[in-house]
């Protein structure tokens, strides 16, 4: 069932926009995710303050813009469904998850970075709302890589973003569930696995951390091998979030994949612990996946 899942990962994709160039770049992105079938357009009008502006101009100038971006994605032999909401109190988060229920998305994709309601995506009530409540997977775009989103950089993190994919794990059902979802995605690669030990007051306790996660990571990696998966694994000390960044962009990664809950490191993720943290300070783009007990 897991298998199943994983391979309509990307079929139909809810991507809110702001019409924001980082926006735009991020769409062009989008068109190369394996296995997209339809796009799911999201724009949420925020009414709160028209200013000299209208909400019927408001209205009238965000369905243009949606049009355009309907004809780029049509032209890309790609479905579009336009969906445009309102909102006078604010409330994109819950539009965005209502959304996403009502239109039976597979995924999410965010730009992390625009103006209106994509602004401070990784740092503020949208994306924490978002993280929180969504219930499937979620997508985040770095805006540093779509700044560069054309040739190899382009190659790299949209059709090919399952290239080189980091997947830590701290032995919970969950990051189980995730290692068994990405070594299951159709076009992956190479998965490398990390483990951060990331307690313990003397050299002893760190080294029996690391005795245990070798012990662990080696089960895990006579399944992957003997599914013909190209897989390593690292284990590393320190702060979680920082080393599986740091990793992340030694190793060049195409993308990282987080589970969405777990125990140690991930157990916090609903308060912006270590997942949180690696989704907002990473260099490559992050997905969220939403286990299953």
């Amino acid at each position: 069932m897991i298998r199943d899942r994983v391979q309509i990962m990307f079929r139909n994709v809810l991507f809110p926009t702001d019409f924001s160039g980082h926006a735009k770049r991020a769409l062009e992105c989008v068109t190369g995710l394996p296995g997209i079938q339809e796009v799911i357009l999201l724009h949420i009008a925020d009414l709160r303050d028209t200013g000299r502006w209208g909400e019927q101009d408001i209205i009238a100038g965000a369905k243009r813009r949606m049009a355009e971006d309907r004809a780029y994605l049509t032209a890309k032999g790609i479905t579009v469904n336009c969906v445009l909401r309102k909102t006078k109190d604010g409330s994109i988060g819950q539009e965005i998850i209502a959304v996403a229920s009502s239109e039976g998305a597979t995924a999410i994709v965010m730009s992390a970075r625009g103006k209106g309601m994509v602004e401070g995506i990784l740092l503020g009530t949208v994306s924490n709302y978002v993280l929180r409540n969504a219930t499937i997977h979620l997508l985040i775009m770095r805006y540093r890589l779509i700044e560069h989103l054309n040739g190899k950089t382009y190659t790299k993190f949209c059709p090919m973003i399952l290239s080189k994919v980091v997947c830590p794990t701290d032995f919970s059902i969950f990051s189980d569930q995730t290692i068994q979802s990405v070594s299951g995605l159709p076009g992956l690669g190479e998965l490398v696995l990390v483990h951060v030990v990331s307690s313990g007051e003397t050299p002893e306790e760190i080294a029996a951390g690391h005795a245990d996660a070798e012990k662990r990571l080696a089960v895990i990696m006579t399944d992957l091998t003997g599914r013909g998966i190209p897989a390593r694994y690292y284990i590393l000390t320190g702060n979680p979030a920082t080393e599986i960044n740091r990793l992340a962009t030694e190793e060049d990664a195409s993308l990282i994949a987080l589970s969405s809950f777990g125990k140690g490191w991930f157990r916090d993720l609903m308060l912006g612990s270590t997942a949180a943290e690696v989704a907002r300070t990473a260099e490559r783009p992050v997905a969220i996946m939403r286990g299953r007990l």
